[in-house]
């Protein structure tokens, strides 16, 4: 399988981490990615808000290039950047006119374009699981946390295809697989209000809290995500939560891909766990028991570092 990444806006700003800790967790696990040429932003709200043709083309540009690229398939760690290549490849498919309008602008044809994919489609495939059981490297049992799926990885479920749109699994899959505790909760494909940031804080602020409310119930130590929208809003947004539900939160919010790498033995620093709002190291520290057992060389790959 050829992939290719395409790591979105976010991944390349304000959610570095989760690219460092996404390509180093690859690497150690033998996933070979290379990143795509050329790349754009998939257009998110503001290109349909334009135009129909404008919200389509935009993230076909990166799939059209995918496919000159020779991918079988396109990775996105951003689950609202793959629901918008992924919506926007479904649209063509179902419309001629519109798919004759794309490719005009695009200057060429949509013939075979790559599927694209979560990291979580590819980690969740079988053939990972005795993988990553036998990288486990810190013991993190005492760690218990909820997922939070949010809304798009998915749903909707004729577009994003993987997983159960009601009640989503494969973090808690993968999660179990490396020994965490994954708590069951009411809020994990609650709305965070990602969109609503700039132009409705308040919006956010109070899903927010539900999000919150829900994983304190549970008796989470951690919020864990797979989306950086929805870290951002979580993670940043801990200050005035804890004025709204008048109790101080401190609650770390860490990638499914910094819990996986943690415990399979990269380092903070490869993980990117130094960028968070809410430091999660202490929390990781305090949970971590039993001794921890070194990476073979054969094992470790080069990795990447903050």
């Amino acid at each position: 399988m050829k992939y290719g990444y395409y790591p979105g806006c976010s991944l390349e700003g304000i959610s570095v981490e989760y690219d460092i800790s996404i390509r180093n967790l690859f690497k150690l696990l033998g996933v070979a990615v290379t990143d795509l040429p050329d790349w754009i932003c998939c257009g998110t709200l503001a290109a349909p808000s334009i135009s129909r043709l404008l919200g389509v083309v935009t993230p076909l540009w990166n799939v059209a290039r995918a496919e000159e690229e020779g991918f079988d398939q396109l990775v996105a760690p951003c689950s609202a950047c793959v629901y918008h290549l992924k919506n926007a490849v479904r649209q063509v498919a179902d419309n001629g006119p519109l798919r004759d309008d794309v490719e005009a602008v695009l200057g060429r044809a949509l013939n075979d374009p790559p599927v694209v994919v979560h990291p979580l489609e590819i980690l969740t495939n079988d053939g990972f699981e005795s993988r990553i059981r036998q990288l486990v490297r810190r013991d993190l049992s005492e760690l218990k946390v909820v997922n939070y799926y949010g809304c798009h990885i998915s749903r909707p479920a004729d577009v994003m295809q993987f997983d159960d749109p009601d009640n989503p699994q494969s973090m808690d899959t993968l999660l179990g697989w490396v020994g965490v505790q994954t708590l069951e909760w009411s809020g994990k494909v609650d709305c965070c209000g990602a969109h609503f940031s700039l132009i409705k804080p308040d919006v956010v602020v109070d899903l927010s809290a539900r999000i919150f409310e829900a994983a304190l119930r549970s008796g989470a130590d951690a919020i864990v995500v797979a989306c950086p929208m929805c870290h951002a809003n979580l993670d940043t947004r801990q200050t005035r939560l804890t004025e709204k539900l008048g109790r101080s939160l401190e609650m770390p919010v860490l990638y499914f891909s910094q819990v996986l790498g943690y415990a399979m033995g990269l380092e903070p620093e490869l993980l990117g766990l130094n960028k968070h709002i809410v430091d999660p190291l202490p929390l990781m520290l305090e949970k971590c028991r039993g001794r921890q057992v070194e990476i073979s060389s054969s094992a470790r790959t080069e990795e990447i570092a903050v």
